[in-house]
């Protein structure tokens, strides 16, 4: 139904069809954009003890005691055991770079990264090593 308004003078002016249209499609484009509320992590960022889980990928990987090829070997770990990764650190040999991760397992020693897949959770490393 369209309702009719006099304006002023008595003359009738033309029924309003669009504004509430425009009220309604304003109200559902407001319902439509509320975010859901953000939680923050149970541990956050900054507080957390390790950096993720790591997966090695070589058959028998040395643990150094210290971040360098060179290093003092403190035994093997076997392919796809999981650690606890806590530190990655980036290790400068004259031209070449490698990064480093201090692992909790077995051994508490260094692995060069290109060793170990990281995952930032313990089943996302689980799935990786148990898969072929």
């Amino acid at each position: 139904m369209i309702i009719g308004f006099q304006g002023f003078g008595g003359q009738a002016r033309k029924p309003v069809r669009g504004i509430p249209c425009l009220v309604l499609g304003l109200f559902l484009f407001l319902v439509g954009c509320t975010d859901p509320p953000v939680t923050p992590p149970d541990t956050p960022l900054l507080a957390r003890r390790i950096l993720g889980y790591g997966v090695v990928k070589a058959s028998y990987t040395r643990v150094m005691d210290e971040p360098s090829a060179g290093a003092v070997a403190l035994g093997y770990i076997r392919e796809r055991t999981i650690l606890e990764v806590l530190e990655r650190r980036l290790v400068k040999d004259g031209e070449h770079s490698a990064y480093w991760f201090l692992t909790e397992g077995t051994y508490r020693g260094w692995l060069p990264e290109a060793a170990v897949d990281l995952y930032d959770n313990e089943g996302k490393a689980r799935t990786a090593a148990e898969s072929p």
